[in-house]
C-alpha cells in the first residue's frame, strides 16, 4: 500500500476522534473471527487452478452516536489471509463513515464522509488476489443552515473531495463541491426543494484524465407517508472540461417504496444522470447496509477517473418474517463513458436471499446471484457470473456462534482466459460483544 493511499484515510479518522461525543451517547459493536478456508480455484484460472486452505482472521466493527450535537454512523472491518503459497498474505481494510457535528446548533455544523475499500484493478479479469487494490474518497467541509421564513429553510455546503487509488493513480484527484438548497414542507410528511450543485475537479495527472466541472439544478419532492416513501428529482446537468468540450444531459431520479405489511416491503430505484468512481462511492456511504460488516467485499465497478452517464434501474421485494426472511432483486444499468478509451458497459442481473432459522439458535442460508455484463470496445466482451451459496450458522451463547458456509462461483466469457469455477467451503467462530 503506498503511504499516500492511507493519508486521506488517517486524516478522516483524526477528524473524527477530535469530535465532541459524550461517550454515555455511543453505540459501539464488535465482532472477532477467525476460521480455515478450503478453497479449489485460488487463481480463479480454468486452466491452471490452485487448490489451497486459507487461514482467515476479521475484525469488524460499527460505531454509532446520535444527539443533537453529533450524529455519526461508521462501520469498518479488517480481513487477513495466510495463504499456503502462490500469493503472500494479506489484509484487507474497509471503511464507511459520515460525521455530523452541529458546531453551532441550528446554524454550523461539519460534515466528514469517508469510503474506503477494495475494488478490482481490471473489472474484466478474475478477481484474484493480485486483481485487488484499495480505494479512498474522503469528503469533508461546512453545512450553513438558515431559515428564510415560517415553512422554508436553506442549506448551504461546502466541500473539500480527495479521491486515491493504491493503483490506479490516473484516478486520483482534488475537488471542490459546493450546493445551495432550499427545502420548502409542504405539509407534515412532503417536502419540495430545489438544489444548485456545482464540482471542480483536478485530476493529479492531466495525461490521463480531463479536468472539468459539473453543474447540476434540479428540483426534488419528498413524501414520507405510513405505507408509502416517494423520492422524485428532475432537473439537468452539464460536464465542462477545461479543453472546451461539454455534454449536456437530463437529471432523472425516482425512488417508490411501498410497504405491504409489517413484514414486506416492495421498492423501485430508476436513475438518469452523470457520475463518476469518485461520486459514487461517497453516494454509497448513505445506502450501506446497518451494523457490523461481515466481511470485506471486492467491489466490480470499473475504478476510471471519466465521468459517465448512468441509466439504471432497480426493482425488489422483501420479507422479514418470524423465523422467515427471503429478498430478490432485480437491476439493470447501461453505463456511457464521456471520454474515450473506456469501455462503456451494459449490464442487467438479479439476486436473491433466504435464511430460516430451524431452531431458536440454528439458522440455515442461501443466495443466489446471476448477472451478464456486455462491454464495448476497446474490450469487447460479454461475460456471465453465477454466485451460490449456502450456510448453516450456530448460536452457542449471546455472544458465540459459529458457521459453516460453501460457495460456488461461475464465470462464462467470450474471451477464453475469462472463464472458471471455484469452490470454497469455509468454517468459522465469532466473539460478538453485543
Amino acid at each position: 500500500m503506498k503511504r499516500h493511499a492511507r493519508r486521506t484515510t488517517l486524516i478522516a479518522t483524526a477528524i473524527a476522534a477530535t469530535l465532541p461525543i459524550t461517550a454515555h451517547a455511543v453505540r459501539i459493536g464488535y465482532t472477532l473471527d477467525t476460521g480455515i478456508e478450503r478453497n479449489d480455484n485460488v487463481t480463479l484460472s480454468e486452466t491452471a487452478q490452485v487448490e489451497q486452505d486459507i487461514f482467515r482472521a476479521g475484525l469488524g466493527f460499527a460505531i454509532t452516536q446520535e444527539s443533537s450535537t453529533v450524529q455519526a454512523r461508521v462501520s469498518g472491518r479488517l480481513d487477513h489471509r495466510r495463504y499456503e503459497d502462490i500469493y503472500a498474505s494479506a489484509t484487507e481494510r474497509m471503511l464507511n463513515g459520515r460525521f455530523n457535528w452541529m458546531v453551532v446548533p441550528d446554524r454550523l455544523g461539519l460534515v466528514v464522509e469517508d469510503s474506503y475499500g477494495v475494488q478490482t484493478i481490471d473489472r474484466f479479469e478474475p478477481d484474484s488476489p493480485n486483481n485487488r487494490q484499495q480505494i479512498n474518497v474522503l469528503s469533508l467541509g461546512p453545512d450553513f443552515h438558515f431559515n428564510v421564513g415560517g415553512t422554508l429553510r436553506g442549506r448551504a455546503e461546502l466541500r473539500f473531495i480527495n479521491s486515491n487509488a493504491e493503483v490506479t493513480q490516473d484516478f486520483n484527484s482534488d475537488r471542490i463541491a459546493a450546493a445551495l438548497r432550499m427545502v420548502k414542507d409542504l405539509d407534515a410528511t412532503s417536502a419540495l426543494s430545489f438544489n444548485l450543485q456545482m464540482q471542480d475537479v483536478d485530476f493529479d495527472n492531466n495525461r490521463f484524465a480531463r479536468d472539468h466541472k459539473r453543474y447540476e439544478g434540479y428540483a426534488s419532492y419528498t413524501s414520507r407517508l405510513n405505507r408509502l416513501d416517494l423520492l422524485l428529482d428532475a432537473g439537468y446537468a452539464r460536464l465542462d472540461y477545461d479543453d472546451g468540450q461539454s455534454r449536456n444531459n437530463p437529471l432523472l431520479r425516482a425512488e417508490v417504496g411501498w410497504r405491504m405489511s409489517e413484514r414486506s416491503r416492495f421498492r423501485v430505484n430508476a436513475a438518469n444522470q452523470f457520475s463518476d468512481a469518485a461520486t459514487n462511492a461517497l453516494t454509497a456511504i448513505a445506502g450501506a447496509p446497518p451494523g457490523i460488516p461481515g466481511s470485506v467485499l471486492t467491489g466490480r465497478s470499473t475504478i476510471t477517473p471519466s465521468a459517465y452517464e448512468q441509466r439504471s434501474a432497480i426493482i425488489g421485494y422483501e420479507y422479514t418474517g418470524v423465523r422467515t426472511t427471503y429478498s430478490i432483486f432485480g437491476n439493470t444499468q447501461k453505463i456511457d463513458y464521456v471520454d474515450p478509451g473506456s469501455s462503456n458497459q451494459e449490464s442487467r442481473g438479479f439476486a436473491t436471499q433466504l435464511s430460516y432459522r430451524l431452531r431458536p439458535s440454528l439458522t440455515i442460508r442461501g443466495a443466489a446471484s446471476r448477472d451478464r455484463t456486455e462491454a464495448a470496445p476497446p474490450v469487447s466482451r460479454i461475460e456471465h457470473n453465477r454466485l451460490y451459496s449456502l450456510g448453516l450458522e450456530k448460536q452457542w451463547s449471546r455472544r458465540w456462534s459459529s458457521s459453516l458456509q460453501y460457495n460456488r462461483y461461475e464465470r462464462t466469457s467470450t474471451i477464453a482466459t475469462g472463464e472458471f469455477k471455484q469452490n470454497v467451503i469455509y468454517l468459522s467462530i465469532a466473539y460478538t460483544n453485543r
